[in-house]
C-alpha cells in the first residue's frame, strides 16, 4: 500500500506544478499584453501632443514671411523642438507628422 500512497502523491505534485506552470504562462502574457497596451497609449498620447505643438507652430509658420517647403521645414523644426523640451522623441512620429501637416494645409486650402 506504500507503493499506491507515493503514486497518488506523485501524482498530486505533477497536478500541482502543471498548474502552477499553466498559471505562470498565463501571467507571462497578461503582463506582456499589458506592458504592450500602456506602450499604445503612451504613444497615443504622445501623438495627440505633437499634434498639438504641431497646431501651435503652423499658427506660428504662418505669421512668418516663409513660403512652402521653408514653411513646414520651419513647422517640423518647432515640433521637433517642442518635443525634445518635453522630453519625447519625435523621431518616430516625423511621417506622420508631415501628412498631418500636409492634410491640415489642405484643408485650409479648401476652406479658403
Amino acid at each position: 500500500m506504500d507503493w499506491i500512497t507515493t503514486v497518488n502523491g506523485l501524482i498530486a505534485l505533477i497536478s500541482a506544478l502543471g498548474g502552477l506552470i499553466g498559471t505562470g504562462i498565463s501571467l507571462f502574457f497578461l503582463i506582456k499584453n499589458l506592458i504592450k497596451s500602456r506602450k499604445n497609449e503612451k504613444a497615443e498620447d504622445n501623438w495627440n501632443f505633437i499634434k498639438q505643438i504641431a497646431l501651435a507652430a503652423m499658427s506660428s509658420a504662418e505669421e512668418s514671411s516663409k513660403q512652402g517647403a521653408e514653411k513646414k521645414e520651419m513647422v517640423i523644426n518647432m515640433v521637433k523642438d517642442g518635443c525634445k523640451a518635453a522630453g519625447i522623441n519625435a523621431d518616430p512620429f516625423i511621417d506622420q507628422l508631415m501628412a498631418f501637416i500636409d492634410q491640415s494645409i489642405s484643408f485650409a486650402n479648401t476652406i479658403k
